[in-house]
């Protein structure tokens, strides 16, 4: 805030929120956060968890006693009550969250305020984030020993004949269990020919022998998911399906040598993208990300495509996943790790076997 030389920051993300307060607010319901140059900090939440700031209120969203029909606005009026409190202060600016905080709080900021500038604080915010501190690493770790759980659980159960669902229901139940909660369990579940252009959530759809099986997960405790990639082949791996392996594999290793601080990320898919190209079993099929950060939204920067500016940095968390993708495959081979960048680069956060 000295930087920007902004007198308050305000924002209703509750990704931000959770960010600076340790509080997880329901989404679905408004949250406000402020904080003043001086350091203080105010929150109005629908949760009651002790959050780490000096003031917190209570927004009550339910009632047998009367209609909430516009809870966003009662924030406001707690929030209006709250910087009335402390009006002693000029504000002559204030760095908005503007991307995701609603209008109904910035207008109380301006209604209180008198000529105040109203300023977007996203950039800075992504910036400041794009480092993950101790604890956010230990939330992804959390998470990566779900996915370990997860896998286990696929080995178990993938065989011919068996679905896409049955499947996921078992990784699902399986980190459940492991974690004793409900876990958000999202990721690219389709099997076979339905994971060259497809992904996304399992179906119906029996499993084949000699399919390949990518599993792309994204347990998620509370916001920081972890996100890593698996593929299984349906019984014997086939020559074509041993040598694309491979070459996934080497193009994985080739990333982790390539990215380190200050190396651009654009640099580093290039070189992947020439090397996976160069091979004709490929076909010329890996068209996505080589990767993206982590944190408590599943991409972030760094961005690793060809037209990202972003450039790795210590204490980045990011993915590397390159993949193909062609019928003589039956299906594709995607695999994928979490990194920690040190200083002397990428430290891999993510064990299990890579192994078809």
């Amino acid at each position: 805030m000295q930087t920007e030389r902004w007198d308050l920051f305000l924002t209703s993300d509750y990704r931000t929120v959770y960010y600076f307060t340790g509080l997880l607010v329901a989404p679905e319901f408004p949250s406000v956060f402020v904080q003043r140059s001086d350091g203080r900090t105010s929150l109005i939440s629908a949760t009651s968890g002790v959050a780490r700031c000096d003031t917190q209120q209570y927004l009550e969203t339910y009632s047998i006693k009367r209609s909430i029909d516009t809870p966003g606005h009662e924030a406001a009026q707690l929030l209006k009550q709250s910087l009335a409190d402390n009006l002693s202060s000029a504000v002559r600016s204030c760095g908005v969250e503007c991307e995701s905080t609603a209008g109904v709080y910035e207008h109380t900021i301006a209604s209180q305020y008198s000529g105040v500038a109203l300023l977007d604080a996203s950039e800075s915010l992504r910036k400041m984030r794009k480092p993950k501190d101790a604890d956010e690493v230990d939330s992804i770790r959390e998470n990566l020993d779900l996915c370990a759980v997860a896998y286990d659980a696929a080995r178990e159960i993938i065989a011919p004949g068996v679905t896409e669902i049955d499947v996921y229901s078992e990784m699902h139940k399986a980190i459940n269990k492991a974690s004793g909660k409900t876990i958000t369990f999202a990721g690219d579940f389709a099997c076979g020919l339905r994971g060259i252009k497809e992904g996304g959530t399992p179906t119906l759809r029996k499993i084949q022998n000699g399919d390949l099986y990518i599993l792309d997960i994204f347990p998620a405790i509370d916001l920081y998911r972890a996100d890593t990639t698996r593929t299984f082949c349906v019984g014997q791996p086939t020559d074509i399906q041993m040598q694309v392996w491979h070459l996934i594999l080497d193009a994985i290793r080739m990333g982790e040598v390539m990215a380190q601080p200050g190396i651009p990320a654009s640099a580093v898919y290039e070189s992947i993208k020439l090397f996976l190209d160069a091979h004709t079993a490929t076909e010329k099929s890996f068209w996505h990300h080589l990767g993206h950060g982590l944190g408590h939204r599943g991409h972030e920067a760094p961005r690793i495509i060809p037209g990202s500016s972003d450039v790795f940095e210590v204490g980045d968390v990011f993915t590397i996943e390159p993949g193909v993708y062609t019928h003589a495959l039956q299906g594709g081979v995607r695999l994928e790790d979490n990194y920690l960048m040190t200083s002397s680069g990428p430290q891999d956060l993510f064990s299990y076997s890579w192994a078809l």
